[in-house]
């Protein structure tokens, strides 16, 4: 598996952890770690049927 695949999948398992109260919100961004040191930043925004889609990620710098 490619680490987008990767980052991609444990990001929207983590995703309805952080999920805005604001129904407006656009737009969201966490940050999660894999063990033992890797730690990443992940991007996700609402389309036009309000469903949240992984943008992007960036390796998150300490």
């Amino acid at each position: 598996m490619q680490l987008k695949d990767q980052i991609e999948a444990i990001a929207n398992t983590l995703l309805p952890s952080f999920l805005p109260k604001d129904p407006e919100e656009k737009s969201l961004s966490f940050h999660f770690t894999l063990p033992p040191d890797s730690s990443y930043k992940v991007y996700f925004e609402k389309d036009a049927k309000s469903k949240w889609q992984f943008i992007r990620f960036e390796e998150a710098t300490r």
